[in-house]
């Protein structure tokens, strides 16, 4: 009988890709709203050059994106949150949108997140009107509403498991023995480089039965089944490890072509760590999964450093 204690397990990731809260009186506000599962939002959050959010494209989905004046349909509501114009909220984070800048606030800079739905009645039939959520920091708190209901139960109460999740370590090896500089430096060139280099090595011969002239020979024709079994255990793992080597599986899914695991990284491209959802993005499209099921690295882009992104975007 083992003396060690398991380690815990990871909490479900987010199951909304977007959500967006009218703050102040501001007109023409768009609200995203109810934007589900991983294949319902398809098109990009553009960015200008102050950072502000200018668009938002969706298809496929009737009815979840809708136009509102603000002071018209909420009666001039205002907020706590000093100026703010907009909320955000990704499975990274929150965006607070000012109108001459925007502010990211990652998982282990918010303390709470809250939900009121307001109750009312259409031709006698009861239903939600709109939702009252209340984002706290430690100094700060932030109020935003949406029409109807907004899906946040799971991240309601898994916050404090988003936030170390967020705070994981990039591992450089498939078991976590050795680590990047993040997650306050930049990891994505390590990961992609380390990758590439780990399979020129005879361990990962040896581990993922690679043939002899190294792993591009094997990407020619596949992974092969005792790699794409290796891998695919390593993205599915759902233990807790403060050190994480689920985006150097990625990395390495990619250079072998290893389609096997595609969809083990479509489960992977709303986690709570940035970098590992970017990474999984990316490598996931480089298998061929279509962008409706995964998203777009610019989804994830303002919860990234910009080293990783710029890195990221030239994979």
């Amino acid at each position: 009988m083992s003396d060690q204690t398991p380690l815990p397990k990871l909490a479900p990731p987010p199951d909304f890709r977007y959500v967006g809260l009218l703050v102040g009186e501001h007109q023409a506000a768009v609200a995203w709203v109810g934007l589900l599962g991983a294949g319902a939002l398809t098109g990009t959050m553009l960015r200008g050059a102050a950072g502000a959010i200018v668009g938002v494209t969706v298809a496929g989905v009737t009815g979840v994106v809708a136009r509102i004046a603000g002071s018209r349909a909420f009666g001039g509501w205002s907020a706590d949150g000093a100026g703010s114009t907009g909320i955000a909220i990704a499975p990274w984070g929150v965006i607070v949108e000012y109108h001459d800048r925007s502010r990211i606030l990652r998982w282990p800079g918010v303390k709470r997140v809250q939900v009121e739905a307001v109750h009312g009645r259409d031709s006698g039939t009861p239903h939600t009107r709109y939702s009252v959520v209340t984002i706290e920091t430690e100094r700060e708190r932030f109020v935003g509403r949406a029409p109807g209901t907004v899906p946040l139960e799971r991240l309601t109460v898994h916050l404090a498991d988003y936030a170390r999740e967020a705070s994981h370590r990039i591992a450089l090896d498939l078991d976590g023995a050795r680590s990047g500089e993040g997650p306050s430096e930049p990891d994505a060139e390590l990961v992609l480089s380390a990758a590439r280099a780990y399979l020129a090595s005879s361990d990962a011969s040896q581990r993922l039965s690679l043939p002899l002239g190294g792993y591009r020979k094997a990407r020619t024709g596949g992974a092969g089944p005792r790699a794409a079994a290796e891998l695919a255990r390593v993205l599915r793992d759902r233990t807790a490890r403060a050190v994480d080597p689920r985006p150097f599986a990625a990395a390495l899914a990619v250079e072998l072509d290893a389609k096997e695991v595609a969809d083990d990284l479509v489960e992977l491209v709303q986690s709570p760590l940035p970098l590992l959802a970017a990474i999984a993005k990316v490598a996931a499209t480089k298998l061929g999964v279509a962008k409706a099921r995964v998203g777009t690295l610019e989804e994830v882009e303002p919860f990234l450093l910009g080293r990783d992104a710029l890195a990221l975007a030239a994979w």
